[in-house]
């Protein structure tokens, strides 16, 4: 197994070979697929909460704690036009919300940023790829979820929610507890309307919804990525082929996240193993009006998945 000292992981003689393996073999695909690997630095000048901080000379930086920002700072500021397709490889660093969780996470991922009119393909593409990671791993019984954070964001714009309710709305929607989010909106005008759309949400019932002609173009890109999902599944019935589930009430990350997202999930996985989705709101706060989506792969929580279950894994040629 990982040992962490405490929250940074040391591997050993195996762990090594199969972190550098997974790490080989996706860094390929992602390649044969046409993204082109970009290496932002370790250090980031901006600060954020949860950021691991260093000194450097007399000024207090902060370890890269999330290549999408790295990348989106070094990319707005170097490339007049949307560079299109880039991948990354490597290590991020961010405080854990649980003391169990490591502070030092190796990821490996891609972006696609691209003019406006490209935005549905790039979907397309990211979901078809992502269909793809499991067979480049070895990792056998999983699934891709299909969500879309703009089917709670439009609502909670619409009707002017603070953040910091927004957040907790979006938090108990995706515990499964409506009443709880029936107690976030307390004071709210738009409470019952709220609280009816997250039972639409929660029931995939978004005719329903008072909010539905509000979120139908959000509902129907969901749908387009869904549909492009199944046809590449039904193609595949290999040992690591994948099954699609689709969450209306998957909108985690609705803050950052603009349209569809997706995420990677296998039998005993705590979290997560990738995720992504699209979010076109970071490059035109750069100054570039650009769109842009992505998903990254979470190596470490493989390799913990792997180490508890290795019945999940089959050997992968190199």
């Amino acid at each position: 197994m990982a040992i962490h000292r405490p929250h940074f992981p040391d591997l050993l003689f195996e762990q090594t070979a199969r972190f550098r393996a997974w790490e080989q073999q996706l860094s390929d695909l992602f390649r044969a697929r046409g993204y082109r690997e970009i290496s932002p630095s370790l250090v980031m000048s901006k600060m954020r909460e949860g950021a691991v901080r260093c000194i450097d000379g007399e000024h207090i930086v902060g370890l890269r704690w999330d290549f999408t920002e790295a990348l989106a700072d070094l990319l707005a500021l170097r490339f007049d036009a949307p560079p299109g397709r880039v991948s990354y490889r490597g290590a991020v660093f961010r405080r854990p919300l649980h003391e169990w969780e490591p502070v030092e996470r190796f990821e490996v991922g891609v972006e696609s940023i691209t003019a406006p009119e490209d935005v549905q393909a790039t979907d397309r593409e990211l979901v078809r790829l992502l269909l793809e990671v499991p067979a480049q791993v070895g990792l056998r019984g999983c699934a891709v979820q299909l969500g879309s954070a703009a089917l709670l964001a439009e609502p909670l714009r619409r009707e002017a929610i603070p953040p910091s309710v927004a957040t907790e709305v979006a938090t108990w929607l995706s515990r499964r507890a409506p009443h709880r989010v029936y107690d976030a909106l307390d004071g709210s005008p738009a409470r019952e309307r709220l609280v009816a759309h997250a039972e639409c949400l929660l029931a995939g019932d978004i005719a329903k919804s008072p909010y539905a002609g509000q979120i139908e173009g959000a509902y129907r890109e969901l749908l387009d990525t869904e549909k492009v999902a199944r046809a590449a599944i039904s193609a595949d019935v290999g040992p690591h082929a994948v099954t699609l589930r689709v969450d209306t009430a998957d909108v985690a990350g609705f803050a950052f996240y603009t349209g569809p997202t997706l995420r990677l999930w296998a039998p005993h996985a705590a979290f997560e193993l990738g995720a992504g989705g699209r979010y076109d709101g970071l490059y035109p706060q750069l100054g570039k009006p650009w769109h842009a989506a992505g998903f990254c792969i979470r190596l470490a929580r493989l390799l913990d998945l792997a180490d508890g279950h290795p019945e999940l894994f089959t050997e992968v040629a190199s």
